[in-house]
């Protein structure tokens, strides 16, 4: 029997959320932490892949098991496909913006956009289109369901504090970028991340 999100016991949302960053911390990093013993780049990339659904599953589990609630507690809003093109178009052409304007501010400041270990990663993509199709699936589904669907609604739940959540949220998204070895890979997934967060937020108010 599912209970009421603001009902289960504040230590079990604490340690939820505490392993769940850890975990996904892990299993985006097991690359590195594997590298000797695998020197094989491409299986290295795939286990890290597979260590994010492994982190997905083990959250099912917990919710199920010991949170005994829903996974996604956020209420589902319907909206009209006019509503939905019309977010789409917005919302594609606000990141068009904030590429432009990322990309000029590192020009400004001479900020280092080049990054070795996403130079290496492309060449991976390239010479293996399953591994990057997969990356592409992994990285849509989990980044969702662990982000938006599991933390960040707990998180809203602990702190009693939606802008915080968001924030904060935002702020661990971006340093799970930071693999890919500059401060623009950290601060644009920060920066997109707090605009779409806020703005799903405006809409269902």
């Amino acid at each position: 029997m599912h209970q009421n999100p603001s009902a289960i016991k504040k230590p079990i949302l604490i340690i939820g959320v505490s392993i769940s960053i850890f975990l996904l911390f892990l299993a985006l990093y097991s690359g590195l932490l594997l590298k000797g013993a695998i020197p094989d780049k491409e299986i290295l990339f795939l286990i890290s892949r597979f260590s994010i659904w492994l982190v997905l599953a083990l959250l099912f589990f917990y919710v199920s098991k010991v949170e005994k609630s829903p996974f996604l507690i956020w209420k589902e809003t319907e909206y009209s496909l006019k509503f939905s093109a019309a977010a789409l178009l917005k919302t594609m052409l606000k990141l068009f913006l904030v590429v432009y304007l990322v990309g000029i501010l590192s020009l400004l400041f001479h900020l280092k956009t080049k990054s070795a270990h996403l130079t290496e990663t492309l060449t991976l993509f390239h010479k293996n289109f399953f591994l990057l199709f997969f990356t592409c699936v992994t990285a849509g589904i989990t980044e969702e369901l662990i982000f938006r669907g599991y933390l960040l609604p707990r998180l809203e739940v602990l702190l009693k504090n939606t802008k915080l959540a968001i924030v904060l949220s935002s702020i661990l998204f971006g340093i799970l970028h930071y693999g890919y070895g500059t401060l623009i890979h950290v601060l644009g997934p920060v920066r997109w991340e707090l605009y779409l967060l806020c703005n799903i937020k405006n809409t269902e108010t």
